[in-house]
């Protein structure tokens, strides 16, 4: 063990220092308490002997200044003053001294108090490692919203240092506007007992060191104490799960390969726009992409893919961003568009996608060229069955293929 020895009389250090060292501890000697306090945060001790009476700074602002750098790490303090020195031990406990030590010295006192201090000072050891080696991040805060402690995993998860949090208010973990909102709730709670956040485990967001938010899972306990009530913190970072929920999310309604839309997506709109008509003319659109079997077969499907992902780039460029444009599956698309005015109208913009579709393609330094055929199919305001229409615009665009691809052809039901 590390003991920090502060004591001004070289013939009272002397035995004692010999008689730790004889019992496996290392002794750093200083000579007042000035020297105490810088020698102290130079590299904390495991356990402090301090004379109350020394040159330069005494004993018990000395123990002050050492308590205050302490922070959360409880270190040992034991004050060494004489049998009159009562009123000193009172002083001393008040600075934050654990124990104090009459002299002269009795070494083998000496011993049984440091045994004492090292006995409660592993188990508090014990208590940080266990703090330090779980999932979660920890944190206490008093009624004012300081950081009182911070673990191992907080700093990993925020990315302070536990000197940079510990002291400061916790609302620094927050952005906004959480961290301005933080003080009125934990006073409002403190006068009126009104609890929104304690007890409740749910989803909020912090902020790291480098600026970045991130969500995360947060649970707050309380600890009622005469000196004021401690609040706990366990907080789990969620970044990999909510990205891996947003993915599943998006797997669902979007196609993988080109990040469209997908089938049950598009159906989903085109449900909302029949089951709720109105004066508005819609045009649905099938595509079928002409050439592109003969591409996947004699290239690859690697070179097959990147032709359907420039194909649906290209739709998406030509289309309005209030038109909705799908991947059905294999070379199948489908499209959308909103507020038709005639069907010449419709025929202009998939002459468009025509135009957009046959533009040469370098994929993968071979140079390629796709055709499409389109169908068109129109929504009204009687509220037609939403496969009806598709199934119109589907066998409009057999008629294109059959009449030589790379056409457009429209429904001759109406709807």
């Amino acid at each position: 063990m590390h003991i920090l020895l502060a004591e001004d009389s070289k013939s009272i250090a002397m035995p004692i220092i010999a008689f730790l060292e004889q019992g496996g501890h290392e002794v750093t000697h200083v000579l007042d308490g000035r020297a105490a306090v810088a020698a102290f945060a130079a590299r904390p001790p495991d356990m402090v002997l301090m004379d109350v009476v020394m040159p330069v700074l005494d004993g018990i602002e000395a123990t002050r200044q050492i308590k205050a750098l302490s922070g959360a790490r409880w270190i040992p303090l034991m004050l060494m003053t004489v049998l009159s020195g009562r009123n000193e031990i009172v002083a001393g406990f008040v600075a934050g001294a654990d124990d104090y030590l009459i002299k002269p010295i009795i070494l083998e006192v000496l011993q049984a108090r440091v045994n004492s201090l090292q006995r409660i000072a592993t188990m508090q050891a014990s208590l940080r490692g266990i703090l330090d080696n779980v999932y979660e991040g920890i944190l206490t805060i008093n009624s004012q919203g300081h950081v009182q402690s911070y673990n191992l995993a907080a700093e990993k998860i925020f990315g302070y240092k536990p000197e940079e949090v510990i002291g400061k208010n916790v609302s620094m973990l927050m952005p906004e506007p959480d961290a301005s909102r933080h003080d009125h709730y934990l006073q409002r709670y403190e006068r009126e007992g009104d609890a929104r956040i304690i007890g409740i485990g749910r989803k909020a967001r912090g902020l790291r060191k480098n600026g970045q938010t991130f969500p995360m899972r947060l649970a707050v306990t309380e600890v009622k104490r005469p000196a004021g009530n401690l609040y706990i913190g366990l907080i789990s970072d969620i970044s990999s799960e909510e990205a891996a929920r947003e993915r599943i999310e998006f797997l669902a309604l979007h196609d993988a390969l080109t990040g469209l839309p997908n089938r049950v997506q598009f159906n989903a709109r085109l449900d909302h726009l029949c089951n709720n008509p109105s004066q508005d003319r819609h045009a649905v659109l099938f595509l079928d992409l002409d050439g592109f079997k003969a591409i996947n077969d004699q290239h690859g499907h690697e070179i097959g893919d990147q032709a359907l992902c420039v194909a649906a780039q290209r739709l998406r460029r030509e289309l309005p961003q209030q038109d909705f444009v799908a991947r059905l599956g294999g070379d199948e698309f489908a499209a959308i568009c909103h507020q038709i005015p005639s069907p010449a109208t419709a025929e202009a913009v998939a002459q468009r996608l025509l135009a957009c579709i046959a533009e040469p393609m370098l994929l993968s330094g071979i140079a390629c060229r796709m055709g499409v055929s389109i169908g068109i199919a129109f929504t009204s305001n009687s509220g037609a069955v939403a496969s009806d229409i598709l199934t119109a615009a589907d066998h409009a665009m057999y008629a294109a293929k059959r009449r030589g691809k790379n056409q457009v052809v429209l429904a001759t039901q109406s709807f």
